[in-house]
């Protein structure tokens, strides 16, 4: 017997979270720490997910943004680059 019930959130369109180094990875940094991914959140560029005090996530959407360019690449640079 099949039920009219709602799919649960694993089978809707949930966005993917990510570890600092799967950013590190798809930002084509080379980076071993979780500074980079961890500014990009604090700046806002990009969503960061708090799963416990010491475990953070980033969402996978946000990070494909800063690469396509729909963030701003230079208030981006994790080098301590500005914001324009």
């Amino acid at each position: 017997m099949k039920t009219n019930a709602p799919p649960n959130v694993t089978e809707r369109n949930a966005d993917r979270l990510l570890t600092f180094r799967e950013v590190n990875e798809v930002l084509g940094f080379n980076c071993k720490t979780s500074h980079t991914a961890r500014n990009l959140a604090k700046r806002g560029q990009i969503t960061a997910v708090h799963i416990n005090e010491r475990t953070v996530r980033f969402t996978e959407s946000s990070v494909r943004n800063l690469v396509s360019g729909a963030i701003d690449p230079v208030a981006a640079d994790p080098k301590g680059g500005k914001a324009r």
